[in-house]
């Protein structure tokens, strides 16, 4: 069995050496029953991330069939990185794909063993998540529950995908193209495996969390940071949402979504551009998806008895949202009229 190990890094230089340490202590690393490769992908890095990178693969001790090896690719965006990855650097023979970002700790050393099992056990399944826990500082202060309140996502079922961490089946990925310049990659990877590339109606079996198997991030932990990771967050949703809409519009003209995404990534990198700038114009005030905006007020636990009595944090968080919709809708207007890369959003 062939398994290829991506991780993507953009200037990680604090942070990549002691994950792929981790990594290397992992159970299936040490397994030679299990030919493997670890493919570092700095994508637009101004630090030393490649340099670190090596460092770290440089050291094997311990590992059975098992190669390491980092690309450095100028180009930046994480989107770009996963398409480098699955379809340029990874061996054309990997049966099973476990991609992980470059900054976090897993909980157990057999946490890549299991997703791998899950996937073997259950034909269904195409991409096996594990369950991301926050690893909160002491910081924050008297705001300390606030700022957790406001990390608290709407989407954390079994079927919920993090592109944090991730096993899958190479066949599956490798149907897939991301376009150039998307933001949320991991909500637009779950789209096009749930419909297989938008050919079916969506299959919530095909991508199902690993039980028992945890990873943990530090979460941003003031005020600002939090901003920008939810607006960043509310606009890659709404820029996800546009594709999608096109996406429909080509299938019923017979088009093949992942064909034409590879074709208009190679001969127009800024097709995303021009398609967003052509969409925001006819949106709203508010051109952030509602179920996205409102997506607190539709958690059924946030509504249990025993919730009740944090209603208004519930109610803050809900407002907090929709001032972030407001100021997501104002930035994708303000960069359409720039042409600006939507995925260098991240930056500000």
């Amino acid at each position: 069995m062939k398994i290829s190990i991506g991780i993507l890094a953009h200037n990680e230089e604090a942070f990549i050496g002691a994950t792929i340490a981790s990594l290397l202590a992992q159970s299936i690393i040490a397994d030679p029953a299990f030919d493997k490769e670890i493919i570092v992908v700095a994508n637009g890095c101004a630090d030393r991330t490649v340099d670190a990178a090596a460092r770290a693969l440089a050291d094997m001790k311990g590992a059975a069939n098992c190669a390491g090896l980092v690309r450095d690719v100028k180009e930046p965006g994480k989107a770009n990185a996963w398409n480098v990855f699955i379809h340029e650097a990874s061996a054309p023979d990997t049966d099973y794909f476990i991609l992980l970002d470059a900054d976090i700790e897993f909980a157990s050393p057999d946490a890549l063993a299991k997703l791998l099992a899950h996937l073997q056990r259950h034909d269904e399944i195409e991409i096996a998540p594990d369950q991301p826990v926050k690893k909160f500082s002491d910081a924050g202060g008297a705001l300390r529950p606030v700022i957790r309140a406001l990390q608290k996502t709407g989407n954390d079922d079994d079927h919920a995908l993090s592109g944090q961490l991730y096993a899958a089946r190479a066949a599956a990925l490798r149907s897939i193209i991301m376009p150039t310049g998307v933001v949320v990659e991991d909500g637009f990877l779950r789209a096009m495996t749930l419909t297989r590339n938008f050919t079916e109606p969506e299959t919530l079996a095909r991508i199902r969390r690993a039980p028992g198997v945890r990873h943990f991030y530090a979460p941003y932990e003031s005020f600002a940071a939090i901003c920008r990771y939810e607006r960043r967050q509310a606009v890659g949703t709404t820029i996800n949402r546009f594709l999608y809409d096109e996406f429909r519009r080509w299938r019923v003209r017979g088009v093949d979504v992942a064909d034409e995404i590879r074709k208009r990534n190679a001969a127009n990198p800024a097709w995303l551009e021009s398609l967003i700038a052509e969409r925001v114009k006819s949106s709203g005030v508010i051109a952030v998806p509602k179920n996205y905006a409102l997506r607190r007020l539709r958690r059924r636990d946030n509504w249990s008895l025993k919730n009740i009595i944090k209603a208004p944090l519930i109610l803050g968080s809900v407002a907090f949202d929709l001032a972030i919709a407001y100021d997501a809708s104002r930035q994708l207007r303000d960069r359409a009229k720039e042409g600006a890369r939507w995925d260098t959003i991240r930056k500000n």
